[in-house]
């Protein structure tokens, strides 16, 4: 099972953390200095993009190590970015680093060429794109294809949502919600 994804830049700085079991928030800052601080000292070109996770990242908050002796930390580094997975160990290493790339290529689909602007200012694409891949901590999709169209087609939806061609779009009452939400329901409402 897939416990959390973490994104985050060279400095630290988080740009998605989502976690698929409970962590409570100052837990997650904790894991999240812990993980960064673990992979940064790693040489990449000596040392392969998977470890199991160090005692000190699986205690709780009365400093005893809880029972998930096997988690492991699986991640890959992308320009400023490092993608990282945080894994138990009925998940495969190698299958885990295919499934990073499949999320990068869905994401520089989704942006043409992503960069980390791009994650900072369109998190919901960022988050649509990951919950097309992952559900509860389980893989449900690993085709690129699908997942971006899958993502076109929910900003679509809203695009249409937001113009005012949603559910009643075309429709009077879809007239009027427009109307109100422009400010000019009393012309709309003169004209009726």
């Amino acid at each position: 099972m897939i416990h959390g994804v973490l994104i985050f830049n060279k400095k630290c700085q988080p740009r998605l953390r989502k976690f698929y079991t409970p962590v409570e928030l100052p837990k997650q800052k904790l894991l999240l200095e812990q993980v960064y601080s673990y992979i940064s000292q790693r040489n990449t070109e000596l040392q392969c993009s998977f470890m199991v996770a160090p005692s000190s990242v699986l205690s709780d908050s009365r400093g005893s190590v809880t029972d998930d002796d096997n988690i492991q930390i699986i991640y890959k580094n992308y320009a400023t970015l490092y993608f990282a997975f945080i894994v138990d160990e009925q998940e495969s290493e190698l299958v885990i680093l295919d499934l990073i790339q499949t999320f990068v290529e869905a994401l520089d689909r989704c942006f043409t060429e992503v960069s980390e602007l791009d994650l900072i200012f369109n998190w919901q694409t960022l988050e649509s794109v990951l919950e097309e891949i992952i559900q509860g901590g389980m893989v449900i999709e690993t085709s690129v294809a699908k997942i971006v169209n899958c993502v076109d087609d929910l900003n679509n939806a809203s695009e249409e949502s937001e113009s005012g061609a949603g559910m009643f779009g075309g429709t009077a009452i879809g007239n009027a919600f427009q109307a109100l939400t422009n400010g000019k329901f009393s012309q709309w409402a003169s004209s009726q």
